[in-house]
């Protein structure tokens, strides 16, 4: 079963979808389901698994879709039990589309952030320059993409269909580096199995951290369960006091994706600078330091105020 929604007031693509006998579908027209039609679209789903019982149904959102909202109403609790969310598609016409397409439109970022699977389609009628410097930019995405994939008319094998749709990524949020050089530390703790240079503090939720200190500097993360929510203006706070805290000496860059009620935040410090912004990811809250060896970075005091930021 297929669903089409289309912005315009005319069904096009149910029109034209409606020629094949083999295609069974539905359309959804004059209002993205994302926003404006949401209860059509729920309404919709509802009465698609009630009378055609399909083993799978295709949601083409329109172009100005936000696949988080969409993603959200899939997993609300009046759908729990009813379906599985599986894999979520970007499909990115790679004759056309450049990456300063993608630095001016959000939608597209937020597209490419929720994607499992990129396809980049119209690959043969692009250069060899643009489908790869579109594959590097895709492979380069957090969270990484199960597969980045090239395509002509949007066609993919059809094992693809049936990845779970979780945004999984166990790895941080700055890449490791390529060399392995490891540096000795003074262990004082251990967390998870991880050792850690400081006695950490007792959160009121579980935390799940990660450390390690190579070439020089420090990386130590944090992982937060999708139902851990934070105050957002204590975050913007904390990520500032990286100028001028004393007790914060060392941090080369700070980044972290947190619930800060029902959407989450991108959090950065980059440049001596702080900056935020809405995002797309579901998964978890998620926050990393990158801070340079031999300095007095207080771990202890950096606990105690991100503690102070959860509600």
């Amino acid at each position: 079963m297929l669903l089409v929604n289309e912005f315009g007031s005319v069904g096009i693509d149910g029109a034209i979808l409606s020629q094949d006998s083999t295609v069974q579908s539905v359309q959804l027209p004059g209002g993205c389901i994302c926003c404006t039609a949401q209860n059509e679209f729920e309404a919709a789903i509802h009465d698609i698994l009630k009378t055609h019982q399909p083993d799978r149904i295709l949601i083409e959102p329109t172009g100005l879709g936000e696949p988080d909202s969409l993603t959200d109403i899939l997993q609300a609790p009046s759908f729990k039990n009813l379906i599985q969310p599986q894999t979520l598609f970007a499909v990115l016409d790679c004759a056309s589309v450049t990456l300063q397409d993608i630095q001016n439109f959000t939608i597209m970022q937020t597209l490419l952030t929720m994607a499992d699977i990129v396809l980049l389609n119209k690959h043969d009628l692009a250069s060899a320059e643009q489908v790869e410097t579109l594959q590097d930019y895709c492979n380069s995405l957090f969270p990484p993409k199960q597969a980045v994939l090239t395509c002509q008319q949007g066609k993919v094998a059809g094992h693809w269909l049936d990845l779970e749709h979780t945004q999984r990524s166990n790895t941080p949020f700055c890449k490791p580096s390529r060399h392995q050089a490891l540096q000795t530390f003074i262990p004082k703790q251990t967390n998870h199995g991880i050792m850690l240079p400081f006695t950490p503090v007792t959160f009121p939720h579980p935390v799940e951290r990660h450390y390690k200190n190579e070439l020089g500097m420090q990386s130590l993360g944090y992982i937060f369960k999708n139902d851990v929510t934070f105050d957002w203006k204590k975050l913007q706070s904390l990520f500032q006091s990286l100028n001028t805290a004393d007790e914060f000496i060392g941090v080369k860059r700070a980044k972290g994706v947190l619930k800060v009620g029902a959407p989450w935040m991108l959090f950065q410090w980059v440049n001596q600078q702080a900056s935020r912004e809405y995002i797309s990811y579901r998964r978890d809250s998620r926050l990393e330091l990158l801070i340079e060896t031999g300095t007095a970075f207080d771990f202890h005091a950096f606990e105690t105020h991100l503690k102070n930021c959860l509600i």
